[in-house]
C-alpha cells in the first residue's frame, strides 16, 4: 500500500470532491488548473479513450459484427470513464472503478480468444460466463481486502500476458500466405508495443517525480508534456483499442473464415467489418480444430448444390 506514497510528497490532499481517499496520488501536482479537478491532465487524457471505445462499439455494431466483440471496446470506454472520476476526485471509490474495469474487461476477452470453435455459440456454455464471473468476484473482494495496487498490477499483468500468448498461438492458425495475417500481426505488434511504451513512461513518471515536477514548472504552460501518467492513458487506451480489432478480426478469421471479414490497415481507428458477399462464409476444420478452410461463402455452397441437383436431374 506504500508503493506510491513517494508521490504524495507535498500535494494538497482535500479538494471539492472531500478528502483524498484512494490509496495513490500521481505525480500531477494537484488542483493546479482548477479546484473542481485534482488531476487536469491525467483527467483530460481520458476522454479520447472513452470516444474511441464508443465508436469502436457502434461501429462494430453497426457491420452487423456478433455483439460480443462490442463488449470490448464498451469496456474500453468504461475503464476510461472510471479513470477520469478518479483523477479528478483520487477518491477510493472511482478508483475502484478504474482498476477493477481493467480486471474485468481482460478477463472478458481471455475468455473471447478461448473460444474459437466455429460459430458463435458460446464453447464452454453457461459455465465459461459463471467461471468468468466467480474470477471477477474474487478480484474484486480480494482487492477490497488487500487494498494494494501492486497486487492489481500483477493480477491484471498476469491476465494480459496470458491473453497476448493466446493471439500470437492463434495467429500461427490463419494461412501463412494469406494477407490477413501479415495485417493482425502488423496491428497486434504495434497495439502492444504502444502499451507497453506507455507502461514504461508510466513507471518512468513515478521514479523520477521530483525532477519532473521541477522540470514542468521550468516549461510553464509547456509543462504538459512531461505528464507522463497521461501519455500511459493515450497509449494504453489506443494500444488497447489497435488489439481489440486485430484479435476481433483474429477470431472471426478462426470461427469463420479468413476470407470473411476485413479492416482497413490504414486506418487511425480500424474496426472490423465484413466483406461482400463473404459476410456469410464457412469454414472447415480438421479434428485438432486447426483451420483448413475453403473460403467459400454459403452463397457460394448454395449455388455449387442447385448445380450439382440440376446436373443429376439432367442425367
Amino acid at each position: 500500500m506504500g508503493a506510491f506514497d513517494g508521490l504524495r510528497g507535498g500535494q494538497i490532499s482535500h479538494g471539492y470532491w472531500g478528502p483524498h481517499t484512494g490509496t495513490i496520488d500521481w505525480c500531477e501536482s494537484n488542483y493546479s488548473h482548477t479546484p473542481y479537478i485534482a488531476e487536469t491532465y491525467n483527467t483530460v487524457t481520458n476522454i479520447p479513450v472513452i470516444l474511441a471505445g464508443i465508436y469502436g462499439a457502434l461501429a462494430t455494431y453497426f457491420a452487423g459484427i456478433n455483439k460480443r466483440y462490442a463488449v470490448c471496446y464498451l469496456g474500453l470506454s468504461f475503464i476510461g470513464i472510471g479513470s477520469t472520476g478518479f483523477h479528478a476526485s483520487l477518491r477510493w471509490e472511482w478508483q475502484l472503478l478504474d482498476e477493477l474495469p481493467m480486471i474485468y474487461v481482460v478477463s472478458y476477452a481471455a475468455l473471447m480468444v478461448l473460444d474459437t470453435l466455429p460459430g458463435f455459440k458460446p464453447r464452454y456454455g453457461i459455465w465459461g460466463y459463471l467461471v468468468l464471473t466467480a474470477w471477477c468476484l474474487f478480484v474484486t473482494f480480494s482487492y477490497l481486502y488487500l487494498p494494494n495496487p501492486v497486487y492489481h498490477q500483477v493480477a491484471f499483468a498476469a491476465i494480459l500476458l496470458g491473453t497476448t500468448a493466446r493471439n500470437v498461438t492463434l495467429i500461427r492458425r490463419l494461412p501463412s500466405a494469406h494477407p490477413g495475417r501479415k495485417l493482425v500481426t502488423r496491428y497486434m505488434a504495434w497495439g502492444i508495443f504502444t502499451f507497453a511504451a506507455g507502461f514504461g513512461i508510466w513507471n518512468l513518471d513515478n521514479i523520477f517525480c521530483t525532477y519532473l515536477r521541477s522540470w514542468r514548472e521550468l516549461l510553464g504552460i509547456w509543462g504538459f508534456l512531461l505528464e507522463g501518467h497521461a501519455y500511459w492513458h493515450l497509449m494504453t487506451g489506443f494500444g488497447s483499442f489497435w488489439i481489440f480489432t486485430a484479435a476481433i478480426y483474429l477470431q472471426l478469421a478462426i470461427k469463420v473464415s479468413p476470407e470473411a471479414y476485413t479492416f482497413d490497415g490504414n486506418a487511425w481507428l480500424p474496426t472490423v467489418r465484413p466483406t461482400v458477399p463473404a459476410k456469410s462464409a464457412v469454414v472447415v476444420v480438421d479434428k485438432k480444430g486447426e483451420v483448413v478452410g475453403t473460403g467459400e461463402t454459403l452463397v457460394d455452397v448454395k449455388e455449387k448444390s442447385k448445380e450439382q441437383d440440376g446436373k443429376q436431374n439432367g442425367h
